[in-house]
């Protein structure tokens, strides 16, 4: 009678520690579909309304950051063409090099910008020229990456366009910051939605038992 009782227990020991391993395995089930898509661990678990409003913004926002993806790509590839056409820009420099063109009306007026302040600092402040040569030769455009914008007008479109570029670019990883926002709110509302379920086994008689779900409001 005593191994009987022993095996009894045995069983309902084993079956206890297995049930909580599926309870754990079915929280993070929940939570990892709410990290892949916000809302869906919600409405899985009968929370219609935060699921489908945790949903709608992740629509919005991933709708968001592929918009802005695009126009930012077709954007660059304006920028660069315009730049190329009416300043002698190469193609495919590197965004610095965009950014310089955006601020200075021709290589030379920048490179003249960098020889006063390199003159100022290694001459007066340092006394090295063979430094102030170094720097100039890092911190100039000669030859092919030089420029010069052909009006007033081509200067100040290409702003607008590199200024448009730059927006769309802030709104880009706004709309990323959502998205991952969204994953953050949906995975901590999933755990606080099933931290409060449990699964437990009890005995039942002497030969069996019960496995109970509880759910607590």
């Amino acid at each position: 009678m005593l191994c009987r009782h022993l095996r009894s227990l045995l069983l309902l020991f084993v079956l206890t520690m297995s049930v909580m391993g599926l309870s754990a395995q079915s929280r993070l089930l929940y939570i990892g579909m709410s990290a892949l898509v916000p809302g869906s661990g919600e409405l899985a678990l009968g929370k219609t309304n935060r699921g489908l409003a945790l949903l709608s913004s992740e629509i919005l926002a991933g709708y968001g950051y592929f918009k802005t993806g695009r126009d930012m790509d077709l954007q660059k590839d304006s920028y660069m063409n315009y730049a190329h056409h009416y300043a002698g820009v190469p193609l495919g420099m590197p965004d610095r090099h965009y950014q310089v063109v955006q601020n200075y009306v021709s290589s030379d007026e920048f490179n003249d910008f960098q020889d006063m302040q390199a003159r100022n600092y290694f001459f007066i402040y340092l006394n090295d020229e063979q430094a102030y040569h170094d720097y100039m030769a890092a911190n100039t455009y000669s030859g092919d990456e030089s420029w010069e914008w052909q009006s007033e007008m081509h200067f100040r479109n290409y702003r607008e366009i590199r200024r448009k570029h730059q927006k769309l670019s802030i709104n880009h990883n706004l709309a990323l910051g959502i998205l991952l926002l969204n994953r953050a709110i949906s995975m901590v509302d999933t755990a606080l939605i099933t931290r409060d379920m449990t699964v437990y086994a009890a005995p039942m008689g002497l030969d069996g038992m019960t496995i109970n779900y509880q759910k607590r409001f």
